[in-house]
């Protein structure tokens, strides 16, 4: 079902950047799980043109089960009761083959949720066999030049799945989120300096997205207006940085789900975050943190989908950032990390063989 599918000659000239947005073609943007709460906060950032520009017109492809139709539709109906400026199309479909034909960017937040009584196996089959179609999907009806974020959980397995499963499209399209744990470090780490957060740089959050995420900020660089350039870490005691404040990364999720019963907010900031850095660069001499397949460095194997500091050029190719320091402490927290995600992907594609 189409909404919002206007001519040029309809939308509105009032807008300041309209000559020069009519000269850039539309990009088609998926996204799964388009009924839930995430999904709906990401639009609203999309829509408003925080993510890929006030300049880029944007069709998005919205894909949810049958059962959520409904409630798709009246998505819909609200992104067109905002008067966008930069949403030119939507559809909202039940067919994963329509949602990501065409697609430029598919977002894919669909997953089974962690039900009582459900056992981790059972968990991890159940999305194991989404990604794989979502894989398989892929190879046969997606664009060789697709950018495929992950952000489902386990993100990193479920994207390494996916990955697999749609071979002729290269592994460097493929990524996973880490930028909400990124945004967490960073959220913890800057009032404990007496920062801002867009003065705080560099921090990592390494490995899987899990509770051996390793969060670090012995890279991190703190840079005010007017005064020198510090290093974070010596602004900080080294039990906070090594307990207190992994601990509280770490918890986060569960600390909210307790008190709210959901993370949509700061999910679907984290994911316009990633978007923008993937498409429209890092700043110079700053990286981020993504999940992406491994190019072999810090001794994580190729291909093994791990959360990296990583280094985005205005083409939105990434660079892992290969050249960190890392000491002792940090070395076991990252060999943890790897060591789990090492024998999740082995289980994830084993299953995925016999489905």
């Amino acid at each position: 079902m189409v909404f919002l599918s206007r001519p040029r000659s309809q939308m509105s000239d009032s807008h300041h950047c309209e000559d020069k947005r009519r000269k850039l073609a539309a990009i088609t943007i998926c996204i799964t799980g388009a009924a839930g709460r995430i999904a709906y906060s990401l639009i609203q950032s999309l829509a408003k043109g925080d993510v890929f520009g006030h300049e880029q017109l944007l069709v998005l492809h919205l894909l949810d089960i049958e059962q959520s139709m409904e409630a798709m539709e009246g998505v819909a109906m609200e992104i067109e009761d905002m008067a966008s400026h930069v949403v030119d199309k939507c559809v909202v479909t039940t067919s994963m083959k329509e949602a990501l034909s065409g697609a430029d960017v598919a977002v894919l937040i669909a997953s089974v949720p962690h039900l009582p009584g459900m056992e981790r196996k059972d968990l991890l089959k159940a999305n194991v066999r989404i990604f794989k179609e979502t894989g398989e999907t892929l190879e046969k009806f997606g664009k060789r030049s697709i950018k495929v974020l992950v952000v489902a959980n386990p993100s990193n397995t479920n994207a390494l799945v996916c990955m697999e499963y749609a071979p002729s499209i290269p592994r460097q399209q493929f990524t996973g989120l880490s930028m909400l744990d990124h945004n967490r470090t960073l959220a913890q780490l800057a009032p404990k300096i007496g920062a801002t957060t867009d003065e705080v740089t560099n921090v990592v959050v390494w490995g899987n997205h899990s509770a051996t995420m390793y969060p670090d900020i012995s890279h991190a660089i703190v840079h005010k207006i007017d005064e020198v350039v510090r290093p974070a870490a010596d602004l900080v005691s080294k039990e906070w940085a090594r307990d207190t404040m992994i601990k509280s990364v770490r918890t986060r999720y569960a600390e909210i789900m307790q008190r709210r019963g959901m993370t949509t907010m700061s999910t679907g900031k984290a994911i316009a975050d990633h978007l923008k850095y993937w498409t429209r660069g890092t700043p110079v001499g700053q990286f981020v943190s993504m999940a992406v397949p491994s190019d072999g460095s810090y001794g994580i194997a190729k291909g093994v989908f791990y959360s990296l500091p990583v280094q985005v050029n205005k083409h939105g190719d990434i660079k892992v950032v290969a050249d960190l320091k890392v000491d002792e402490f940090s070395r076991e927290m990252i060999d943890n990390s790897y060591t789990e995600l090492l024998n999740e992907a082995k289980e994830a594609l084993s299953l995925a063989e016999v489905l």
